[in-house]
């Protein structure tokens, strides 16, 4: 009897090792000694606050150490792509929120771009690929931000939104700084490489770009909505309290502290295709952290490019949302629809071209696989 408690002891261990940390924040900034106050932008007048669009410029650091590492351009372009419909509510998964949170869906105006020049005014793609001789950094270091470190300095974080993708150890999927926190060298968003954009073919729960939406949220002085447990101290009051994360894909609803849990917004921690919206003081907590305390990104003119121009400008089909029909132009050997799970749902083959009838799809993302190559199409 005495074997067999160790057996399930051991177990148990091993269970707790392999889980995936889903956000590393709170763990980094006990690390650093950062003070949780949560006062910081509360005493601005939200109603003050208009919804604008603002161009939040990025600069993506891509640190490899092998060529697995060395994520794709279009993976770049698609989670770009993600943020603009995480943060302007256009992602297909509103569909899904249920109607006692409609009301609460918040928009909250930000436009994400790839800066288009370097820092001596040359022209750039806004992916910056460096070598680094280190196979893994600490989930929640900030060594993938130095060079003499095997990481890459950052640049200047008044003006940019630095994002780290790079191999992270300790099953960490990200982390990010929140206002205030660091010095400027260190301000910034890190991403797993494995989790940064949109990879179908990766069975992971997290390959939706969900990792970067919610480490941003951070980015623009979000706590989870789990942060204080039933006490309900998130800073807003239309996340309803919750004691302790969600993970996977609750169906709703899901009850804690005597209220319906909100498990599919941005900052708990289920699985991507289930986070779906930022409530509306979250919409507005991030744009006065943007006015107040990141303000400098606002002034920053060297992103012009849209996202759209990068991802779509190699593209084989139109229109994007579609409803009925889609339209592939070009011809390819192999193409299929996949939708969000990863299941094939139609083909086309030896090099036809033309309409593929979507009209049976529901409505949600898809996938437009034309070789290899793999695009974002949504049905409406």
């Amino acid at each position: 009897m005495r074997i067999l408690y160790a057996l399930f002891f051991f177990i148990g261990i091993n269970i707790c090792i392999s889980q995936t940390n889903r956000c590393s924040t709170d763990e980094y900034r006990a690390q650093i000694g950062a003070v949780k106050t949560n006062k910081i932008n509360l005493d601005i007048d939200f109603n003050l606050i208009n919804i604008n669009e603002y161009t939040i410029p990025v600069v993506v650091h891509i640190l490899y150490n092998d060529e697995s590492q060395n994520i794709s351009d279009d993976r770049v372009y698609s989670q770009i792509e993600s943020l603009n419909n995480d943060f302007n509510a256009l992602n297909s998964e509103i569909n899904n929120i249920p109607d006692q949170f409609l009301g609460d869906i918040g928009q909250v105006g930000f436009n994400f771009c790839l800066v288009q020049q370097d820092l001596n005014g040359n022209p750039f793609s806004g992916i910056n690929r460096v070598y680094t001789d280190v196979e893994s950094f600490q989930g929640f270091s900030d060594n993938m931000k130095k060079s003499n470190e095997g990481g890459v300095d950052a640049w200047d974080t008044q003006t940019y939104l630095n994002i780290w993708v790079c191999n992270l150890s300790g099953n960490t999927l990200g982390f990010a700084t929140m206002p205030g926190d660091v010095s400027d060298e260190l301000d910034g968003v890190v991403i797993d490489y494995l989790y940064f954009g949109i990879d179908i073919l990766f069975t992971s729960p997290y390959n939706l770009g969900r990792t970067a939406t919610h480490e941003i949220g951070h980015y623009f002085n979000l706590e989870h909505t789990f942060y204080a447990g039933c006490s309900d101290w998130d800073g807003c009051d239309d996340t309803p309290p919750t004691s302790s994360p969600t993970y996977g894909c609750p169906t709703y609803p899901q009850t804690s502290c005597m209220a319906n849990s909100m498990t599919m917004n941005f900052m708990d921690y289920t699985d991507d295709q289930c986070m779906g919206m930022f409530t509306q003081c979250q919409a507005q907590r991030m744009r006065s952290c943007l006015l107040n305390s990141r303000s400098g990104l606002i002034n920053n003119s060297s992103c012009t490019t849209s996202i759209e121009e990068n991802y779509f400008s190699s593209s084989s089909f139109y229109p994007n949302p579609a409803s009925n029909f889609l339209n592939v132009y070009e011809s390819y050997a192999y193409v299929e629809i996949i939708d969000i799970m990863g299941r094939k749902i139609t083909e086309l083959k030896a090099n036809q071209k033309g309409r593929v009838n979507i009209s049976k799809l529901n409505s949600g993302t898809y996938f437009l696989k034309l070789q290899n190559k793999t695009k974002q199409f949504i049905k409406i």
